[in-house]
């Protein structure tokens, strides 16, 4: 496929084309803290906040930025990406920020959105590239344009474009391009868009997952050849080592393989927003019954599940900070306020911050 092709994800086929990226050693006594990433997207007119959340519910580290310009009827597009070094942030239309857990921040670079392009983006775990999606809603059809390029700007490349079909990174895994998929024969416009989600998008904007997709593709950054699908739809809550729990039941790995949860009352019998465990061996989500509301549910194969005394919704996730602690978060602050959850002792800790869990930082998707 040349740069500039403009083939659908559907054609887009053979074996992994990028380079297999081995992460490095970590020294068996060296510990590495996880922070689960909080966005709260209604934090004030044109504006939403990060936080930056640790095991003990405490906040180590807070921005705030503006939103894109706003177009009328497009669907919402991913703010954050983390690398294993930093959380990367969209502030406006195009500039790149950054945040650490102990609070510095600073710009990074800057990608081509604007009031009539919006633009999103994924870092790469070692910080040197960056891959971007540009969607175009001065023509019609929406023009898609996926590039990758080093994180300063150099080696730009185009690797795939489309008015058809609708892909934008999310993250990296193993050196490959993970890219958020619409859906076939869908297009980027909120009055238009299903999500398996019957809530509104304009309050609700992503559906039952942070990246507005539903399911990933998993894509070489050179060629745009895909290697794996991640679900067949439906995808929920926050991509893990392990893959993703799927709204419909069960969960997928990462090469495309389904996981089965061989439970007649699995989480997915109420189409519930789950999210799958580093280890892959639980999912969280709602509700004991089914129920818009309730508390979150430790769902585990062979209809095993652990109720906790946690509040969540049937439409909002929790975040694994690993296999023993959660961070619950919602989109509303009217439906409940994030917490850590402890599996251990059982106990249920409030963070004094808003939003929904967008990711755990430092990224955490290798195997």
């Amino acid at each position: 496929m040349s740069a500039e092709a403009s083939a659908s994800p559907s054609d887009l086929g053979g074996e992994a084309g990028g380079i297999e990226a081995s992460p490095s050693p970590v020294p068996a006594a060296q510990v590495v803290k996880s922070y689960a990433v909080l966005v709260d997207l209604f934090a004030g007119r044109g504006t939403y906040t990060i936080a930056l959340v640790d095991g003990d519910a405490q906040i180590v580290a807070h921005a705030q930025a503006a939103r894109r310009s706003d177009i009328a009827d497009s669907i919402e597009l991913p703010y954050v990406s983390v690398s294993k070094s930093r959380v990367y942030y969209l502030d406006g239309d195009g500039a790149v920020r950054y945040l650490k857990a102990d609070g510095t921040t600073g710009l990074v670079t800057s990608i081509s959105g604007s009031g009539k392009v919006h633009a999103t983006f994924a870092v790469s775990p070692d910080d040197s590239r960056i891959a971007v999606a540009l969607l175009d809603y001065s023509a019609r059809p929406v023009r898609l344009t996926l590039y990758v390029e080093d994180l300063g700007h150099s080696h730009h490349a185009v690797i795939f474009t489309s008015t058809s079909r609708y892909v934008w990174p999310v993250a990296w895994h193993a050196g490959q391009l993970v890219v958020a998929y619409l859906g076939p024969n869908a297009v980027p416009f909120k009055s238009k868009e299903i999500l398996y989600s019957s809530r509104d998008l304009a309050r609700y904007p992503y559906g039952p997952n942070p990246y507005g997709g539903i399911n990933f593709h998993v894509i070489s950054p050179v060629t745009a050849e895909r290697s794996a699908i991640i679900s067949g739809g439906g995808a929920s809550g926050l991509l893990s080592k392990s893959g993703t729990a799927v709204v419909q039941g069960d969960a997928a790995g990462w090469h495309g393989e389904w996981i089965p949860w061989n439970s007649p009352h699995d989480y997915g019998t109420f189409s519930a927003a789950g999210s799958l465990s580093p280890d892959g061996s639980m999912i969280a989500a709602c509700c004991e019954q089914p129920a818009g509301q309730g508390q979150l549910v430790i769902w585990s194969p062979n209809d095993q599940s652990r109720i906790l005394q946690a509040t969540t919704t049937s439409g909002d996730w929790a975040g694994w900070l690993d296999n023993s602690h959660l961070v619950t978060g919602f989109y509303q602050s009217s439906d409940g306020t994030p917490s850590v959850v402890d599996l251990t002792s059982g106990a249920v800790t409030p963070v004094a911050a808003h939003g929904i869990v967008v990711a755990i930082f430092p990224s955490d998707l290798e195997a």
